[in-house]
């Protein structure tokens, strides 16, 4: 790269909040804040825990995808059936 003045543009990615389960309960045992910065994080995030997407609490929506998560919001793992 040559010498000269760059400009460094970070990307801020997107922080939610998951509402973590207990396994065996299904009761909330905690929260845990995660900043997603690409596609590549969602899916890697999602295929350590096992799961599928991400379910909107207190609302309807499935998630799948960078776009479709809204900062500040919580979420639940979701899972395939006998997963």
């Amino acid at each position: 790269m040559p010498l000269g003045n760059y400009t460094l543009q970070l990307d801020e990615g997107i922080t939610i909040k998951l509402c973590l389960y207990s396994e065996t309960e299904r009761i909330a045992v905690g929260t845990e804040d995660k900043t997603l910065y690409t596609e590549d994080d969602l899916r890697d995030f999602l295929s350590r825990r096992g799961w599928t997407g991400l379910r909107e609490l207190n609302g309807y929506r499935c998630i799948d995808t960078l776009d479709d998560l809204q900062s500040g919001a919580v979420y639940q793992g979701v899972r395939l059936l006998g997963g």
